[in-house]
């Protein structure tokens, strides 16, 4: 957080008041035996805001479910934490996973790392601006229509949906449960590849990831020569969406850039492939969500008891005024009814027609930008995950990843396979990568005197403050679109100043200026 003239990346809704603890823990650890305790020993780990554990607050970026404490870790926090992991803390999300733009009431309004009065995408949105920003080195999130992809593609790094049932769901704020599933942020694929063994494992608590192949080690894939011999094709419409519609010359240069490298590094690529059969309704996908989240909220002393208290806590605008979030719960469709068993339908349909097809033209792979703007952008209409949903809508893995910058921004496109083919993306994402100019670096604010004085409870506070005074000033009685950069920016070293005349002890914050890190 900053007063300079720019809004800040605000990434961060709590920082873990035991870190630095745990960092110690595991350096003495270390002294003792001389053995790492796993795969990610002392690697800082930033928690999208809907991933329980039982040492911070999980508010699924909600003002609403302010200080709700679980009792217990999701199941991949609890394999993060095995392998030596260090959680550093929770990051900023869309509210409730509804969004691409990283706005909430539970911290405000997050920035892009490469421009922070740019679209960070979402719903994933703290995770992968500081993961690209170099807070972290690992980012955990989850994607329904692109949550970790879209995030991944605007802040230049790579994020993965995996298959529907590879990481566990156990432990996560149930939004979505239907086609919402946990994915890692990281700024290589290498170190994706490395998360993705310590998370992808099967859980007794999650029956859709029992009995299921998977590889002894992803990193088995990290091969410069991945994409020798692989054979991918170019989604030219997906239903009746065409995903290069509009698409700026520049945008579509850095595309036919990349896929001339692909070509260059052994892969052949098929330049049109249709899927006019695609089905890419996303109406039913919340089908039985609110008993989900019921009896989610019922699993430990929530702060909030239903769904039904959510709404009214008058406490969130997700869903609209009180009157509209119990109206929107209303019309939703029970787990098991006949809209249910529709959705689940679709989604079998879609991965089967997908599948059949990449078989009869022995496609490794489905290629797609992120984005038909290539950069980041806050219109909705031209976010590809969302209108041509084709990894979300057939339950199949897709990993998003940078070709190249426009104006100092990235353009991000996603390579999707078929159902556990994980490894294979991984294979030709890395041989991309491996080839590929060097990543450009963000430019950020340096840091601030006054906010780098505060103790972690100090930070926590006034992450909770900069929220709750932007949902009461901008978001309560308006819209997303209102809280543009500049309003945020405003609210922000407003927050600031008045938080530091509550402190005289700590020093006032000061304007700083941009650098280059």
């Amino acid at each position: 957080l900053s007063t300079a003239m720019i809004a800040p990346i605000n990434a961060i809704t709590e920082i873990n008041p035991f870190v630095l603890e745990d960092a110690k823990q595991l350096d003495k650890q270390y002294m003792n035996t001389h053995q790492l305790a796993g795969k990610l020993h002392c690697i800082p780990v930033l928690l999208k805001d809907n991933v329980d554990t039982y040492d911070m607050t999980s508010t699924s970026g909600s003002f609403a479910l302010l200080g709700n404490q679980p009792v217990k870790d999701a199941f991949l926090v609890s394999q993060l934490r095995k392998a030596g992991a260090i959680l550093l803390g929770k990051g900023t999300m869309d509210e409730f996973a509804s969004g691409l733009s990283g706005i909430s009431s539970r911290s405000g309004r997050t920035g892009n790392a490469y421009n922070p009065s740019q679209n960070p995408g979402g719903s994933s949105s703290g995770p992968a601006a500081a993961v690209s920003a170099n807070f972290v080195m690992i980012g955990i999130g989850t994607d329904n229509s692109g949550s970790v992809r879209v995030p991944a593609a605007f802040n230049g790094i790579v994020g993965l949906r995996p298959t529907m049932g590879l990481i566990s769901r156990s432990g996560i704020f149930p939004r979505g449960n239907i086609d919402g599933i946990a994915g890692p942020l990281t700024r290589t694929v290498a170190d994706l590849a490395t998360v993705l063994d310590v998370v992808a494992q099967p859980d007794p608590g999650d029956k859709t990831t029992l009995n299921m192949q998977r590889p002894a080690t992803y990193t088995a894939f990290l091969n410069a020569n991945g994409l020798q011999g692989k054979r991918i094709g170019i989604i030219r419409r997906a239903g009746k969406f065409d995903p290069y519609k509009s698409m700026p010359k520049e945008v579509q240069a850095e595309i036919e850039k990349a896929v001339a490298k692909m070509q260059e590094l052994g892969a052949t690529v098929v330049l049109e492939v249709n899927l006019p059969a695609f089905n890419n309704d996303r109406k039913l996908n919340e089908a039985g969500e609110v008993q989900d989240v019921n009896e989610y909220l019922d699993t430990y002393p929530a702060t909030r008891r239903n769904f039904r208290d959510i709404c009214e806590s008058d406490r969130t605008r997700t869903f609209g005024s009180v009157n509209d979030c119990l109206q929107f719960m209303k019309k939703l469709p029970k787990r098991n009814s006949e809209r249910h068993t529709e959705v689940l339908e679709l989604l079998a349909n879609n991965r089967q027609y997908v599948e059949k097809m990449m078989e009869t033209e022995h496609l490794d792979a489905l290629m797609m930008p992120i984005a038909s703007t290539g950069v980041a952008t806050y219109d909705d209409f031209k976010v590809n995950t969302w209108q041509a949903p084709v990894s979300s809508n057939a339950g199949l893995p897709s990993l998003s990843f940078n070709i190249g910058y426009i104006n100092q921004m990235p353009v991000g496109i996603e390579l999707i396979g078929k159902a556990y083919s994980e490894n294979t993306l991984i294979e030709m994402a890395y041989a991309y990568e491996k080839h590929a100019p060097p990543r450009l670096k963000p430019i950020l604010p340096v840091s601030n005197p006054f906010t780098a004085s505060l103790s972690i409870a100090g930070m926590n506070n006034l992450f909770t403050l900069l929220g709750a005074r932007t949902y009461q000033y901008v978001l309560k009685n308006g819209t997303r679109e209102d809280l543009t950069a500049e309003n945020f920016r405003r609210i922000a070293a407003d927050t600031l100043s008045k938080f530091a005349e509550k402190n005289e002890n700590i020093q006032q914050p000061v304007a700083i200026q941009q650098q280059e890190i």
